[in-house]
């Protein structure tokens, strides 16, 4: 008793120190403590001065218990979060039970007073305890139980409040604790393996690109290389799914990089790289990218020395991660723009239809089976029996690798070694040497499709397409002394080809590299223009370039070379198009100044005298802006004053580089809402030939104001929706608005214009050319968020449901582009990572992470930056004015483009042996020095030529399929397109007769 009274005394004073510091008197009686002290102090002071002791209702000091959590707290004896949690609803059940059992037992044992408590029974603390854990798991044995009236009142508020409390802390308990079983532990390395670490954004769906073509078997080290997820969340089924398809290779631990504890249970320090992954689909971009951010400052405060490859859906933010100490692009460290690289597919798909396609099939692991050609012809008795599919699938199925070429190749150009690689079955697309610049620095530069005075030299490689690392072995293992004559090469052989004994010596290095610099210095006193290299990356950059006519010297209208235009055109880095900045309501297109101008100008063409009629010409004023447009792109974004940009920026660029004429320049005209273009008006007002049309991309009546019918391209980019939790209405408004470009009625009926594709009107060309162009269309290029979407595009795709997105009719075509895609970039440029990792002596990661492979992935997606325009992007900030004649150099560049096939063969017609696949390769790489790449193929064309196809399934329309390095003896057809990677020659008589004439519509 006299313990009892100096604790309450103890409490007493606790009581009158809170009740001095409280700020709210009155709070303060009503507050849990303040009840529990109330009903507990007064009684031991009652019973001293009674001489009498009563248990009463001490059973509250229960509640005190729950105080255990700031106690231990104070004493830092618990400081984790998770710990922290713990303890607190350890603590809060175990008083709460406690003091429910204290209620009980005083009910029981003191009886009713309404009964002059005779009801009363005896129940000693423990039974009463054992009572209150029974009825709390809804069992209720029976062997104890209330008689009194009070207690089994208090036994109904218990079962409706208190078992309530207990059932919410139980998920909570399970989800506290099961953390700490598989998902919790500690990565082990195994001696021979390293591992990469992946966090951020983590989802099956895009785990599941990354994994597949990330650990795809056709990767050499892909044995040797361990996949750790780091995410807070529990794998749920779906990600657990995935986890045991791969359970070889990925391990999956709950955690965040946040958090220094996790950090060194991943073993961060010693991973190979660190993948942060941004949310495509999120509605707060710019929120995304600061938590992204926020996740490479924890990494870099662990360790400097860990290398990031950094996901960020805007270009702007990315200025804020070169302020991160120990941030180094010279160490690894990378960043990969969603903006920058989806925009820019897009946006170099309007001048070469199905280039998104073509390099992401390019880019991208994948493990599809065809036959080969041997197979095809065993079972047809041709090499032209391909079903269209199939043929697509192995085009898809092309991998890009990375290799040193042997000792065979040195001394060659490029021109001789790239043929004799196709001989071997592989394509060239750039090489890797090293290069000495003016100031005697030596650095590797990646030269993309390089002119014919590049000489190979020792420790020079290659980037190769193919099928599989075997066909890229090939070439590395190739020897001239062993294998003289390559036209004369088996398929047998090919297979059984290996490294030889054949070495070369050092004293045989001198001739091939004395005959380099000869050449060299020939190429400078022949070229006043020599090749332009990168400040940043060393990477020859290729752009897009305007599509070629036919070579008749009649009906080029343009030949001047691109030096000839003046400066003021071009901006301050040299690389694009510059106008003065422009107010954004100079840009507008109003729609009713449309439709009354488009009545008049239509009066005017069906009057046969304007003058006897009285009409004047002069009644109208002339017009600020184009009123009919012609070869235009034009581009549907559904977007509100509230939506996020989106970086509008980044798919201009790639339509103003400076490698296209003035007059190649297609006009770019905007429909969407007005309060939201401005937003982003400062970034690409200094673009020339961009209009605005206020108003909504689905409405049909918009688009026929500004001639979609005659447009070169129409591409529906959708930001609405993206919160919606229905992953069908996800791209809703996307598919809508394609849907209805579908039913736009044409007002010209029969040819479909060429020069959609080539430049070319129709009077141009013959009969046998269109007959395959008949019906009118309306090219459009549909962005999607969810890949199963894209059923909903095309009509008559509906059994392509099941096959994933690369494989669809859409994308085969040019036609859809899906979010997805990007994830096998980020794939590709941690293909680094799987690199055998030799011993370092210091923190040069340079030495073992092949970073060029990063940059021509990037420069070859988005048109290639330099140095200067790196900063102006990152900045936020505009363009100037061109000052200097030196810059305009860099317009002289490698670039991609679509071209018809009797532009590399003209005679293709009259010819009397038909022309295979490795003609056109071996003859545009001789004649014009050009790498094809692929074809653009007629969909009727492929149907032709499948025996299993009838003549009442031509579609009898323009659906071109994208067909990536087709077959070595693959026929070819006079309709065909050709994709062709070359050098921008604009002062031979070649590239000025290839200049394109696009209409005058500015």
């Amino acid at each position: 008793m006299q313990a009892d009274l100096g604790l309450n005394v103890l409490f007493l004073i606790y009581f009158f120190l809170r009740f001095t510091a409280s700020q709210h008197k009155r709070r303060f009686w009503f507050s849990l403590y303040s009840i529990v002290d109330m009903f507990t102090i007064p009684p031991s002071f009652v019973a001293l001065y009674l001489n009498r002791n009563w248990i009463g209702f001490r059973f509250l000091r229960a509640i005190r218990i729950m105080n255990t959590p700031d106690i231990l707290q104070y004493m830092g004896l618990i400081e984790r979060p998770r710990t922290i949690r713990i303890v607190q609803l350890a603590s809060r059940f175990i008083a709460v039970w406690i003091a429910c059992a204290g209620a009980v037992h005083l009910a029981e044992n003191s009886g009713d007073f309404f009964c002059n408590f005779e009801n009363a029974q005896e129940i000693d603390v423990f039974n009463a305890i054992y009572f209150m854990i029974v009825t709390m798991t809804t069992v209720g044995y029976g062997d104890v139980y209330c008689k009194t009236y009070i207690g089994k009142f208090f036994m109904l508020m218990f079962l409706i409040g208190g078992l309530a409390f207990f059932a919410t802390m139980i998920p909570e308990f399970s989800n506290l604790f099961g953390t700490n079983g598989q998902y919790a532990g500690r990565y082990r390395i195994v001696k021979g393996k390293r591992h990469v670490v992946i966090c951020g954004h983590i989802t099956p769906h895009s785990m599941t690109t990354f994994l597949r073509d990330f650990l795809h078997k056709d990767r050499d080290q892909a044995e040797e290389l361990d996949v750790v997820i780091i995410n807070k969340k529990t794998p749920e089924i779906e990600m657990e799914a995935l986890l045991k398809r791969y359970y070889t290779k990925v391990q999956y631990f709950v955690g965040t990089v946040m958090n220094v504890a996790d950090l060194h249970r991943i073993q961060v320090d010693k991973a190979t790289a660190c993948l942060i992954i941004a949310d495509k689909e999120c509605p707060d971009p710019d929120g995304d990218d600061s938590a992204n951010i926020m996740r490479v400052i924890s990494l870099k405060n662990f360790n400097q020395r860990i290398r990031v490859l950094l996901q960020l859906l805007h270009y702007k933010n990315k200025m804020n991660v070169a302020s991160i100490p120990g941030w180094s692009a010279k160490d690894g460290d990378e960043i990969i723009c969603i903006a920058e690289l989806k925009l820019g597919l897009i946006g170099m798909s309007c001048t070469v239809p199905g280039f998104c396609t073509m390099m992401t099939n390019i880019f991208r692991m994948s493990a599809y089976k065809t036959r080969s050609v041997q197979e095809v012809i065993s079972k047809n008795g041709q090499t032209q029996a391909w079903h269209w599919r199939e043929l697509y699938h192995r085009g898809a199925a092309m991998e890009m690798y990375l290799e040193e070429l042997p000792h065979s190749f040195f001394g060659k150009t490029f021109t001789e070694m790239t043929l004799i690689c196709f001989k071997l079955r592989v394509m060239i697309l750039a090489v890797e040497m090293k290069h000495t610049d003016e100031n005697g620095n030596t650095r590797q530069v990646v030269e993309v499709a390089p002119k014919n005075d590049c000489i190979i030299l020792p420790g020079t490689r290659a980037f190769m397409v193919c099928s599989s690392s075997e066909d890229a072995k090939r070439v590395k293992y190739y020897c001239s002394t062993c294998y003289p004559d390559v036209d004369q090469l088996k398929p047998a052989q090919l297979k059984r080809m290996r490294k030889c004994r054949h070495t070369v010596s050092p004293g045989e290095m001198l001739p091939f590299q004395a005959r380099s610099e000869s050449q060299a210095s020939i190429g400078k006193e022949k070229s006043k223009n020599p090749i332009v290299r990168l400040l940043e990356g060393d990477v020859q950059r290729p752009l897009l370039i305007c599509q070629p006519e036919q070579t008749d010297s009649a009906s080029l209208t343009h030949s001047e070379p691109l030096m000839d235009e003046n400066i003021s055109s071009f901006d301050s880095t040299g690389m694009f198009y510059f106008t003065p900045p422009r107010r954004i309501e100079e840009a507008v297109l109003h729609v009713e100044s449309l439709r009354e101008r488009r009545l008049a100008f239509r009066r005017q063409n069906t009057m046969r005298d304007g003058k006897t009629i009285g009409f004047q010409q002069t009644h109208l004023a002339p017009p600020l802006h184009p009123i009919h447009f012609q070869d235009h792109v034009i581009v549907c974004l559904h977007a509100d004053k509230a939506s996020p940009t989106i970086g509008l920026r980044n798919f201009v660029m790639p339509l103003r580089a400076s490698s296209f004429h003035r007059h190649e320049l297609p006009t770019i005209i905007l429909v969407t809402d007005l309060d939201y273009i401005k937003n982003e008006w400062d970034m690409i007002c200094t673009f020339p030939d961009i209009y605005i049309l206020n108003g909504s991309p689905s409405n049909p009546y918009n688009l026929q104001l500004i001639c979609i019918q005659d447009c070169r391209q129409c591409v529906i980019i959708s930001t609405l929706d993206r919160e919606n939790q229905d992953t069908y209405l996800v791209d809703k408004s996307s598919v809508l608005c394609t849907l209805n470009i579908r039913q736009i009625e044409m007002k010209s009926a029969g040819y479909v214009s060429v020069m959609n594709l080539t430049g070319q009107s129709t009077s141009d060309m013959t009969a046998n050319q269109t007959k395959a162009l008949l019906q009118n269309t309306i090219r459009t290029l549909t962005t999607l968020t969810i890949d199963s979407n894209v059923q909903y595009v095309e009509q008559g795709d509906t059994d392509e449901v099941d096959l994933e997105f690369y494989l669809t009719t859409p994308f085969a075509s040019g036609a859809a582009f899906a979010d997805s895609v990007l994830d096998c970039i980020l794939s590709c440029v941690s293909r680094a990572c799987s690199i055998p990792i030799p011993p370092i002596n210091n923190l040069n990661f340079k030495a073992y992470y092949n970073d060029n492979a990063v940059n021509l992935l990037r420069n070859i997606l988005t048109g290639g930056v330099d140095l200067q325009l790196e900063e102006i992007l990152a900045e936020g900030g505009g363009f100037n004015r061109c000052e200097s004649f030196d810059i305009l150099k860099k317009r002289n560049r490698a670039r991609v483009a679509i071209l018809e096939i009797r532009e590399l063969i003209p005679d293709i017609d009259i010819r009397t042996d038909p022309v295979t696949f490795s003609v056109l390769f071996c003859e545009a790489i001789q004649r014009h020095h050009m790498i094809v790449m692929g074809i653009y193929r007629l969909l009727d064309v492929l149907l032709r030529n499948d025996p299993k196809i009838s003549m009442s399934q031509f579609t009898g329309g323009h659906k071109r399929i994208v067909l990536c390095y087709p077959p070595y003896n693959y026929h070819m057809d006079p309709s065909d397109m050709v994709y062709v990677m070359q050098q921008s020659r604009p002062f031979d008589q070649f590239s000025r007769q290839n200049s394109c004439s696009l209409p005058q519509t500015r």
